[in-house]
């Protein structure tokens, strides 16, 4: 099958007009704006060999070295050019599979040294002036309609002085574009994470700590933390990432999978779910909630904080393992996800209604193709599942329930049989308030 396909076939979702009940699948167009801050900590460099190849699926705006109070004075920028050289060794076999691998000169373009003093690791903002700091304001002042979403895989030091010099010198601009800010904090690792939640609280920072137990540091309660250590294993690695992989894979520094710097990025993963529109639905990063205003941190899917990120954690390893496939291997021979061509939902909804569900799907290696539709109660706070009769058919349907006031969150979930199997998705949002 010729690469050309693969990125020919778009989803089309059919919505007629909706009556009593409304549904909605998001709201931004593109995608994800996004900048990385890190602080090249084993797990950053771990992290960062799973990023290069998630490239294509954001709208890069810049990559950031920063330190943090494990790394207090921060590691350069010289270990990220040693691993684009990598990333440039495999693009061309990347290419074959995503025309939107970026080049090295553009990583590069983007790439610059922010604040590294640790100094500036306690007390508050203002700091310093940074080739980071300045960028990231370039990036405020050039908000849109779309969100901006930066990362933070290390302190928080060099983005709090872009927002204070950006509230400082630009009120304006500032009151406008602030709303469109996303901030997404791998715990708060240096002073400057709590002096924007207590000084800015226009702010919308969102700070994952559920990381801990599920994507590094695993312990001996699997079960609770995250029921999938075969995955994360030296074994499971060693065979997907670190040998016969090319130089990318063989550079990648840890002998198991501790990237607790990961969840931060994988929302923004090209998979359907487009969390990363509201942090508050859930997705391959995790799920969030208010815990003060704009101040959010880790919600609970079954009273389980880390059940928000393990939950998708076979699905996203699965990803890794064919993107690193890419880097060595022929379109023919790798695998690629299957395609949700089509969802249509009737016309009008009512409480006590039959809603029937129907999907299109297709996969561009001619793999076989799996449905399945679930609910998923937690993001609206449902006491009880939805049953979905015929759930794993391209045709389902389910009642609206009688006297709920809570929204009626429907992911669908194609999957192919290929090696790894892939999966992709679409979320249904049903509110009848």
């Amino acid at each position: 099958m010729k690469l050309s396909f693969l990125f020919r076939l778009k989803f089309n979702l059919l919505f007629t007009a909706i009556v009593t009940c409304s549904v909605s699948i998001g709201n931004e167009t593109g995608k994800p704006a996004v900048i990385i801050t890190q602080d090249g900590e084993v797990d950053d460099r771990s992290s960062f060999v799973r990023f290069l190849l998630y490239t294509p699926d954001m709208d890069l705006r810049g990559i950031v070295a920063t330190n943090s109070k494990w790394q207090k004075n921060g590691h350069g920028l010289e270990w990220i050019y040693e691993a684009y050289d990598l990333y440039d060794q495999v693009r061309e076999n990347l290419l074959l599979h995503n025309p939107d691998y970026p080049s090295v000169e553009f990583l590069k373009s983007i790439t610059v040294l922010g604040n590294e003093n640790p100094e500036h690791l306690t007390g508050d903002a203002p700091y310093v002036d940074s080739e980071g700091s300045e960028l990231i304001l370039k990036e405020f002042l050039k908000i849109e309609d779309n969100l901006l979403h930066i990362n933070c895989w290390g302190g928080l030091n060099t983005v709090a002085h872009a927002l204070w010099k950006f509230r400082e010198n630009h009120p304006a601009e500032y009151k406008k574009n602030i709303p469109k800010v996303r901030v997404i904090a791998i715990d708060f690792q240096d002073e400057a994470g709590d002096w924007i939640v207590n000084n800015m609280p226009e702010v919308r920072i969102i700070r994952n700590n559920a990381f801990h137990m599920t994507w590094n540091y695993h312990n001996e309660e699997p079960l609770k933390h995250n029921p999938h250590p075969l995955l994360m294993s030296e074994k499971w690695l060693t065979e997907n990432v670190k040998t016969n992989h090319g130089p990318l894979g063989a550079w990648y520094p840890q002998k198991n999978i501790s990237e607790g710097d990961t969840p931060a990025f994988l929302n923004f993963v090209d998979n359907g779910l487009e969390a990363y529109n509201d942090y508050s639905l859930g997705g391959w990063g995790g799920r969030y909630q208010s815990v003060r205003g704009n101040y959010w941190s880790d919600a609970t899917d079954d009273n389980n904080m880390q059940k928000t990120l393990w939950r998708w954690i076979p699905d996203a390893q699965n990803d890794f393992a064919a993107r690193m496939d890419w880097c060595v291997q022929s379109f023919e021979d790798a695998n690629h996800s299957p395609v949700i061509e089509e969802v249509t939902v009737p016309g009008t909804l009512n409480p006590g209604q039959k809603v029937e569900l129907n999907a299109t799907a297709s996969d561009p290696d001619g793999d076989a193709v799996y449905y399945w539709w679930w609910h998923y109660p937690d993001p609206s706070g449902m006491g009880e599942y939805v049953k979905i009769v015929h759930e794993t058919a391209n045709q389902a349907h389910f009642t609206v329930p009688e006297n709920s006031d809570k929204d009626i969150h429907i992911i669908l979930e194609v999957s192919d049989d290929g090696s790894p199997v892939l999966r992709r998705y679409k979320r249904l949002i049903f509110s009848c308030k």
